[in-house]
Formats: C-alpha cells, structure tokens, sequence
C-alpha cells in the first residue's frame, strides 16, 4: 500500500520495461540537473510535463 497522498498504478510490462530503459539513458544527467534521483521521481517528472503539455492552449491557424 503506497503512502498517504500517494496512488500506484499497474501498467504493461512493455510500458514499464521502456521508460525504465528510458530512465536508465538519463539517470546521471536527471540527478545533477533536476535532483531527479529515482526511477518512480523520474516517471513523476515525466508525467507532470504530459500534463503541463495538455493544458497549454493550442494554437488555432
């Protein structure tokens, strides 16, 4: 059971396996420059700017 104010999530191993590789790539450039020390920080971080991404308006042509 996570902590309180926290939620887990189940995800396909396919999904796991490549953010983790993706983790792996970064890790040594996300922990100097963001104080990102751990894969489950790394997938929050990740996710934060999917979300930061959705709410900015789109620009209409």
């Amino acid at each position: 059971m996570p902590k309180h104010g926290f939620k887990s999530i189940t995800v396909k191993a396919e999904i796991y396996d490549y953010f983790f590789n993706e983790w792996l790539k970064v890790k040594e450039e996300y922990t100097i420059k963001k104080g990102i020390r751990s894969f489950s920080a790394y997938v929050t971080y990740r996710l934060s700017e999917l979300m930061s991404d959705d709410k900015k308006p789109s620009k209409k042509d």
